[in-house]
């Protein structure tokens, strides 16, 4: 070690190495999940058997020479695996519309299945007072930042989401304590 600092190699040696993981880094497929849904997707929405024909592909778009040719490859191999995972996905459930108004949900409580999504709306907001959408309760699991709409009283803002998990979820406005709504998601 002491030769190399001497020398000044060090330096070179570092930038060799940062440069070497940086191309590593940019070239390697973001890694998907595994875990699969009903019809045999997996949460990238690609199934196992087109997840390992990607990789495939991306494996051979990295031998292309120049790195034009090489990055022209490896987009259109994702554009193409893109579009297949959105193929892929589960089937749509229903949309409902929740209205908040000042201090209340309309409806407070309501029944939906797996898939279904609420959109909430601003839309009945007096335009003064800020409203939010925050779980309060939900399925373990649920993760609590999914079911968290930004604050505000603007009449056109929309948030919505969808249930994906069974179970009961407890929502309520931060700023409104009393402002509660219950929704119950079955199978």
């Amino acid at each position: 070690m002491k030769s190399l600092l001497k020398t000044k190699r060090l330096p070179g040696i570092l930038a060799a190495g940062l440069v070497a993981l940086a191309v590593g880094a940019a070239g390697a497929p973001a890694s998907a999940a595994t875990a699969e849904s009903s019809t045999g997707a997996t949460v990238s929405g690609l199934t196992k058997k087109q997840q390992k024909a990607k990789k495939k592909a991306l494996k051979k778009c990295n031998k292309k020479r120049p790195a034009k040719k090489k990055k022209a490859c490896k987009e259109q191999v994702n554009k193409k695996y893109k579009k297949l995972a959105g193929k892929n996905n589960s089937p749509k459930g229903k949309t409902y519309t929740i209205d908040l108004g000042d201090n209340f949900f309309a409806p407070s409580e309501v029944n939906l299945k797996v898939n279904d999504s609420i959109n909430w709306s601003w839309a009945n907001v007096g335009g003064f007072e800020p409203h939010n959408v925050t779980l309060d309760q939900g399925p373990s699991g649920v993760s609590r930042g999914d079911f968290a709409s930004p604050t505000t009283a603007d009449k056109g803002f929309r948030f919505k989401r969808t249930f994906t998990k069974a179970g009961t979820y407890s929502f309520v406005c931060s700023l409104h304590f009393a402002m509660t709504m219950t929704t119950n998601v079955s199978n």
